[in-house]
């Protein structure tokens, strides 16, 4: 049976709703990061916000080994209509759970053990304090990897409000926390208060979530087959790939960074990057939201959903394309900020405008990306990102330890460009056919 294509007036107005509560989130997610970075930030300086970077750095690839991509695979294969009436029970997404449970568990054993492979440093690098952080934190694998399978029921039937209130749930006890720890902590290990704060606001977010998902389906009991779940693992193995791809070369500077730069050099580079990564929520949510409509539409064999489908990236690619500009202005001009937080970060100022530049290749390789998943050109993408992360850690290794997060700065926008050309021809030739 064929899936239902929705009119030109329903995508916008589902897009835009989607994209909207997506926005939504993220504002009230990135207030809550920037509360506790600033905290951190002008409580213990470069330093303390360096120690503090390292910590969540170290986890977010296992974020992403948790995410594998399996959410699109999950989607693929069972689209919805944009308009729903009761939901039935959906053994898929099951499917889904129990294979992320399975994962995160493992990977938070991989994770303090990989944590052991590095040398422990002293005065920089990985040191005793930065270790027990990390090890604090790894539950915090699980509750993402939660977090991340309940937004792909509600993805599936878009509705990212829900994903709004279990995130504004989690936020506040992560505010409320944070508020609290601030007024009792002078010394360092104020630091791991907040990580504490980040894990406990993060539970509460897959909590709630995992509650609000019991509004599109009804069972007793988890009901899920171990081929099935088999099946959607391997199905996902080539994006999952491309995303690990892409995590390492988006987060590698970090890393090298951490071993061979000062942990004050951390600090200001992370500062930097993370107003930068509040400016790439828009592609992520905005695509998050346009995906589903691209999977009812690019199986279709009729010319006009062809037609529809050209449309949509079209009208995509002039949005995301203006908006990246805005956001390089606003961020190039707004810039100085870091030094309002605290002088120790005066010297991030060229940083963060170097990064700026970067985001419209990022806003237009996020579109790029998504339109050969939904043509299922999983294992063009992995050549994509392996050729890209290959270069990306090359000039990192090169570059970083003598020129420090400048260079991390300037390899991060080339990196992108690289697979902006590389993904947005490939995506060009599969539109023409």
């Amino acid at each position: 049976m064929p899936h239902l294509v929705p009119d030109e007036k329903s995508i916008r107005k589902t897009v835009a709703w989607n994209t909207s509560s997506q926005l939504v989130a993220r504002g009230i997610s990135a207030l809550t990061t920037f509360l506790i970075t600033l905290v951190v930030a002008r409580r213990f300086g470069a330093q303390g916000l360096g120690d503090f970077v390292k910590i969540t750095t170290f986890l977010a690839f296992f974020y992403l080994i948790a995410d594998f991509g399996i959410n699109a695979i999950y989607l693929q294969r069972a689209p919805l209509p944009v308009k729903t009436k009761e939901p039935a029970p959906d053994t898929g997404w099951e499917d889904l759970l129990i294979l992320r449970i399975c994962l995160s568990v493992f990977l938070v054993m991989i994770a303090v053990f990989c944590l052991f492979l590095f040398p422990q440093g002293n005065t920089q690098g990985y040191t005793q304090f930065v270790r027990i952080g990390i090890i604090l934190f790894t539950p915090s694998i699980v509750f993402q990897a939660l977090i991340t399978t309940a937004n792909a029921l509600f993805q599936k039937h878009l509705r990212y409000d829900m994903s709004t209130i279990a995130l504004t749930v989690g936020s506040v006890v992560s505010v409320a926390l944070i508020y609290f720890v601030a007024r009792q902590s002078e010394s360092a290990t104020g630091v791991l208060f907040a990580i504490i704060a980040l894990l406990t606001g993060a539970a509460a977010t897959a909590a709630t979530g995992l509650v609000l998902t019991r509004k599109f389906y009804r069972t007793s009991r988890l009901s899920f087959s171990l081929p099935r779940i088999r099946t959607l693992f391997f199905a996902s193995v080539p994006l999952g790939i491309t995303l690990l791809f892409n995590l390492v070369y988006f987060r590698v500077d970090s890393i090298i960074l951490t071993l061979t730069r000062s942990t004050a050099e951390v600090g200001v580079y992370g500062l930097a990057y993370k107003i930068f990564e509040l400016f790439l929520v828009f592609p992520t949510f905005f695509m998050n939201s346009v995906y589903p409509i691209m999977v009812r539409t690019v199986g279709q064999n009729q010319s006009e959903d062809k037609k529809k489908f050209a449309h949509l990236v079209f009208r995509s690619a002039l949005l995301l394309g203006g908006f990246s500009l805005v956001a390089t202005g606003v961020f190039w001009m707004g810039a100085p900020i870091v030094t309002w937080i605290r002088s120790d970060f005066a010297s991030g100022v060229s940083a963060a405008r170097i990064l700026s530049l970067g985001l419209p290749f990022f806003f237009l390789s996020s579109l790029a990306m998504w339109i050969l998943i939904a043509k299922k050109q999983q294992l063009l993408l992995v050549k994509i990102y392996g050729i890209s992360m290959i270069i990306n850690v090359l000039l990192n290794i090169l570059f970083i330890p003598r020129y420090g997060y400048m260079a991390a700065a300037w390899i991060t926008g080339i990196s992108e460009m690289i697979v902006l050309v590389m993904s947005g021809m490939a995506a060009v030739k599969l539109l023409s056919l």
